[in-house]
């Protein structure tokens, strides 16, 4: 009896132990970014000093460069958490691991991920294009800021993160959410009766979004992601995605009310008060390609950018958005407005890419129909348009009631919601080959718009293929997965 007693306690000891959960050791990986952090600033000095148009920056720009370790303490982490979303599955992966040979891989690529942030921050200088100068004029903040300032705060280095207070009363939701005419002018109504969007995934790539408005109390939330602020190691950091700009929380309410049963993620890239038309674009497009990998990683279906659009095409971007393709995501952006298209600046990216959906405007005549909308710019890649009468909410911390925003911004997530629809009653089987699936329904949003809604007869650069008509192109996706079905059969 004794020693069956003192074997229960040994072998509760043992359980005991094998049940608690093994602590990985993660000094390696603090190892490995410290590293990386001498090797950062090393390539900044070396790259800078060996530049073929290193004349093209002053001696006050050079200097800065050259002590960036000193006067940017964050920018090591800033840089890297952008780029590190790209292979981010396969860090984790080596991470989780944790093997001699993973660590050893872990480390080859941290390191020359370093080297590229660093390149890349170099090259941001040099990669002007003819709207640099021409932004510079025109914003008057700008004009006294150095190249080295420019490029700082279009990473959101000096983004505003403070919590916001909110107020003491709850706000109500306006009558104006249902009232609001694209809903009628693009079918929306109709199409619910069929399917709210129930399954899909929207990620929507913006300035943040304040959760506590009450048109978000009923929609299906994912994990909100930040690359704004996010400074320490890629591995165990967050950042929060308050929305101080209200673009974000605004685009967001659209998507959430057009496709009231979708998920909805926010990706911040942006801050509405301090990264708005940067005249360097080139680590700004970085960071929305970084949102658009980590959107694809998290398994969105609909990839939705309203706060974006640059002259400057990059390999990086273009390369982002290849991805979403081939992995059959839906990435939306939106064409030029006019004033810039008079200026010369005629191509806008990522929109111009022919693995992105370009959407245009429309707004309301007099007599109650839609037509091309003269603040666009008319351009070949356009592919459909959304009406322009649309309500959309203000952050509550923000003295801002909620509106109207006529405008490209606001059509996107409309024809993103549409997409979710779709995806909706037509989902993915997971078997498609790469751009296929992406292609098949894209012809369904294309080939049920409507170019005599707009004042076209067919396909035009100013409406694309028509304004979008919500419940025909519901109901064809319902009739093809129905027949889907039937073949498999």
């Amino acid at each position: 009896m004794k020693n069956r007693f003192v074997l229960i306690i040994i072998s509760s000891i043992v359980l005991s132990v094998s049940c608690q959960k093994k602590v990985p050791d993660t000094s390696w990986l603090d190892a490995v970014h410290e590293e990386g952090k001498s090797i950062f600033y090393q390539t900044i000095r070396e790259e800078i000093s060996a530049h073929p148009k290193k004349s093209d920056l002053n001696d006050t720009e050079l200097t800065k460069i050259m002590e960036a370790q000193t006067r940017y303490e964050s920018l090591y982490g800033l840089l890297m958490n952008i780029f590190y979303q790209k292979d981010e599955p396969t860090f984790s992966k080596l991470i989780e691991e944790g093997g001699k040979q993973s660590k050893v891989r872990f480390q080859e690529m941290y390191l020359e991920l370093a080297r590229f942030s660093a390149h890349m921050f170099v090259e941001s200088f040099f990669a002007a294009d003819h709207s640099t100068q021409l932004i510079r004029e025109m914003i008057p903040e700008y004009k006294e800021l150095d190249a080295v300032d420019l490029v700082i705060r279009s990473i959101g280095y000096h983004a505003k993160l403070d919590t916001p207070a909110l107020p003491s009363e709850t706000k109500t939701l306006g009558p104006e959410f249902d009232k609001q005419g694209a809903l009628n002018a693009a079918k929306f109504r109709e199409a619910h009766k069929i399917t709210r969007g129930n399954g899909a995934k929207i990620a929507l790539l913006d300035t943040g979004i304040d959760v506590s408005h009450p048109i978000f109390n009923n929609t299906n939330q994912g994990n909100h992601f930040s690359l704004i602020g996010r400074t320490g190691k890629p591995w165990a950091t967050d950042a929060s995605v308050i929305d101080w700009g209200f673009h974000g929380t605004a685009i967001s309410s659209i998507a959430a009310r057009y496709a009231p049963e979708a998920q909805i993620t926010m990706y911040k890239f942006g801050d509405g008060e301090t990264q708005n038309d940067p005249p360097y674009q080139l680590l700004m497009q970085c960071i929305v390609a970084a949102s658009i990998y980590r959107a694809v990683h998290d398994g969105n279906d609909i990839i939705s950018i309203s706060e974006s659009g640059s002259a400057l095409d990059i390999d990086y971007l273009r390369d982002a958005c290849q991805y979403a393709y081939d992995n059959n995501r839906i990435v939306i952006s939106g064409n030029l407005y006019f004033r810039w298209y008079k200026m010369g600046n005629v191509l806008n990216f990522p929109s111009q890419y022919k693995t992105v959906v370009s959407v245009t405007a429309a707004e309301p005549r007099d007599d109650g129909t839609y037509g091309y909308w003269d603040i666009c710019a008319p351009d070949k890649t356009t592919f459909v348009a959304a009406p322009n009468d649309i309500f959309a909410a203000m952050p509550t911390y923000m003295e801002e009631d909620d509106m109207y925003i006529p405008s490209i911004s606001a059509a996107i997530p409309v024809v993103a919601a549409l997409f979710a629809l779709t995806i909706s009653e037509y989902p993915p089987l997971g078997t498609e080959g790469p751009g296929e699936y992406a292609d098949a329904v894209m012809d369904l949003v294309k080939e049920n718009a409507n170019p005599k809604a707009v004042g076209f007869e067919g396909f035009s650069i100013e409406c694309g293929y028509g304004l979008i008509d919500a419940e025909k192109t519901v109901k064809c996706a319902v009739d093809l997965n129905k027949s889907r079905k039937e073949k498999r059969r």
